[in-house]
C-alpha cells in the first residue's frame, strides 16, 4: 500500500512539472503572436500610406498610386527597393523579449535615435506606429517598440540573417525608381537622337506608330533609300523599358562631366505632350580615359555612360542595357 501511495506521489509531482513546462513554453508563443500581429499588417493592399521619419534624414512619405507608390508627392518608387519595407510590415516576427535589465537602455536608445514608421490604412490616423531601434548585438534582429507601449521586442524576418534597421535608414534617392524610359511605340510622337561629335549620324523618327518617317538632322547626312522597318521597330521597342544603373546626384565631379561636350542627346516626346531629354557623356572616357567616343559605334563600345535627365537628375547607365539606343542614321536603311 505504501508503495502505491509513493508511486502516486511521484506521478502527481511529475504531472505538475510537466504542466509547468508546457505553460512556460506557451508564453513565448503567445507573446510571439501578439507582437507579430501588433507590428504587421495582413496585406500591403490594405495600406494607403507609409511615413518614415529619421532624426538625421528628411521625412519620406510613400503614398499609394494604383499598384505602385509615389514618394514625397513627386517621385516614382522603385518596387525592387520598397519591397524590403513591405516585407517587414507584413512578415515581421518576434525573435525574443529583451530582459528587464535591457529594456530601459533600449527604450532610451529608441528615443534618442529611433526611426518612426507610421502605417496608414486610410488618410486620417495611422493604424500603427512603429519605432525602430538598433539592431541586436548578434545582428540577428532589430529592437522595435509599438507606439503607446513600453515593451520593446527584438524582431526579425524568418529566414533572413541580419538586422532590419537599414531598410528604413535610406536617403530619398535610394528609394527612387531608376526607370528612364517607359514608352511604347504607340505612345511616342517623335524621337530625336543627336551626336554633337558626329552630326551626320543624327536623326529624327517621326510618328513611329503610323507613318514612320526617319529624317537626318544634318544636311550632310547621305541619302540612304528605303527604311528597314524591322530594324526601326526593334529600335523603338527598347524604349518600353530602360533602367539606369545608379542615381548620382551627389557625384562630386558632376559639374566637371557636364562641362564636357556631350556624346549623345536623346529627346523623346510622347503623344500626351510629355518631353524627356537625356544628355549622355562617356563614363569610360571620363573615369578611366578609355578612348574618345564620337560615333554611335564608338559610344556602344563604352562600358557605361553618364546621363543627365531633363537637366536635373544625374545617372549612370550600362551599355549592355542602353547600347541599342546609340544608333546612326544610316543604320535604319537597307
Amino acid at each position: 500500500m505504501k508503495k502505491i501511495i509513493w508511486l502516486l506521489a511521484i506521478l502527481v509531482t511529475m504531472s505538475g512539472v510537466a504542466y509547468y513546462l508546457i505553460q512556460r513554453d506557451k508564453k513565448p508563443t503567445d507573446h510571439s503572436m501578439s507582437a507579430s500581429r501588433g507590428f504587421t499588417v495582413e496585406s500591403m493592399d490594405d495600406v494607403e500610406k507609409v511615413v518614415i521619419r529619421h532624426i538625421k534624414l528628411q521625412p519620406l512619405i510613400f503614398t499609394r498610386q494604383g499598384k505602385g507608390w509615389i514618394l514625397n508627392s513627386r517621385y516614382e518608387v522603385d518596387p525592387a527597393v520598397f519591397v524590403n519595407v513591405e516585407r517587414v510590415l507584413t512578415n515581421l516576427r518576434l525573435l525574443y523579449i529583451p530582459s528587464k535589465e535591457a529594456t530601459d537602455p533600449i527604450i532610451k536608445s529608441i528615443k534618442m535615435n529611433g526611426i518612426q514608421v507610421d502605417v496608414y490604412t486610410d488618410d486620417d490616423e495611422p493604424a500603427r506606429i512603429i519605432f525602430i531601434g538598433s539592431d541586436t548585438p548578434k545582428n540577428d534582429g532589430t529592437y522595435m517598440l509599438l507606439g503607446g507601449t513600453n515593451q520593446p521586442y527584438a524582431m526579425h524576418l524568418p529566414g533572413l540573417a541580419g538586422g532590419l534597421r537599414s531598410r528604413f535608414e535610406q536617403p530619398l534617392d535610394n528609394y527612387r525608381d531608376r526607370t528612364l524610359f517607359r514608352d511604347s511605340p504607340a505612345e511616342i510622337d517623335f524621337i530625336k537622337v543627336e551626336y554633337p561629335k558626329d552630326q551626320p549620324s543624327s536623326f529624327i523618327i517621326n510618328d513611329p506608330s503610323r507613318n514612320l518617317v526617319i529624317e537626318p538632322v544634318s544636311v550632310r547626312a547621305p541619302s540612304t533609300g528605303v527604311v528597314n522597318r524591322r530594324f526601326a521597330d526593334n529600335y523603338l521597342a527598347q524604349f518600353v523599358s530602360l533602367g539606369a544603373e545608379g542615381l548620382l546626384n551627389q557625384y562630386p565631379l558632376r559639374d566637371s562631366v557636364l562641362a564636357l561636350k556631350p556624346d549623345c542627346i536623346v529627346t523623346l516626346r510622347r503623344k500626351d505632350g510629355m518631353v524627356r531629354k537625356h544628355t549622355y557623356y562617356s563614363y569610360d572616357n571620363f573615369e578611366i580615359r578609355a578612348g574618345n567616343a564620337r560615333t554611335p559605334a564608338e559610344i556602344r563600345g563604352q562600358n557605361r555612360m553618364f546621363v543627365l535627365v531633363n537637366d536635373a537628375d544625374f545617372y549612370t547607365v550600362q551599355n549592355r542595357v542602353f547600347g541599342g539606343v546609340f544608333r546612326g542614321y544610316d543604320e535604319f536603311f537597307q
